[in-house]
């Protein structure tokens, strides 16, 4: 894969900086088009209930005023039909959160993803904000303060190593042994898999 980064040697703090923003940017992005989509939707219905108000005003013919009211209740079901079924792809991806535990499967902490676009993994510090914060983990100490990520795109969520001084790992649902991932690939990944972060493990349900 094509790193444009690596021509220029810029050091690691500088790419995740520029992957912070860009997971900010992808997140508001995602909010704004579903706002933008609601208040198109909103003005057609608006519309539609001026055209009925106006025609029933200069013709008052009943039959046309019953047939227009018709329209706009298809219309409006069609709508709502539209929202479900995009609701329910989006929901296709069953991966909802991510579960810390402890050598003897006790959960330390656990986190819902089911509305977020991206997260970052690693330690919060002062200075460090993380979305999935590593500090109670058993292994803390071989956690970087920005480890991986793990983002959604078409429904479907990915993890990637941003450069952890430890690596990372998948262990795949249904497997007995770990990967390695290369530091910089998307991993698809699904629910029942676990991450390793350095040597911790996060349930992905």
């Amino acid at each position: 894969m094509f790193k444009p980064f690596n021509l220029f040697n810029i050091p690691r703090h500088i790419k995740k900086i520029a992957l912070r923003s860009k997971i900010n940017k992808n997140t508001n992005g995602v909010e704004k088009g579903h706002i933008i989509l609601q208040l198109i939707n909103v003005l057609i219905v608006l519309a539609l209930i001026a055209a009925i108000v106006y025609l029933n005003y200069v013709y008052k013919n009943r039959v046309l005023l019953i047939s227009s009211i018709s329209a706009l209740g298809i219309i409006i079901l069609l709508i709502i039909g539209g929202i479900y079924r995009r609701n329910k792809l989006n929901n296709y991806n069953t991966v909802s959160k991510l579960i810390l535990k402890d050598d003897d499967d006790r959960i330390l902490d656990e986190w819902d993803i089911s509305n977020n676009v991206s997260c970052l993994i690693g330690k919060k510090t002062k200075s460090n904000e993380v979305n999935i914060n590593l500090s109670k983990a058993v292994y803390a100490s071989l956690v970087s303060r920005e480890h991986a990520v793990i983002n959604k795109a078409n429904n479907k969520w990915y993890f990637e190593d941003i450069g952890s001084s430890n690596g990372s790992g998948i262990k795949r649902k249904g497997e007995s042994n770990k990967f390695k991932v290369e530091e910089g690939k998307p991993y698809e990944i699904s629910s029942g898999d676990i991450l390793y972060i350095a040597n911790t493990k996060l349930y992905v349900k």
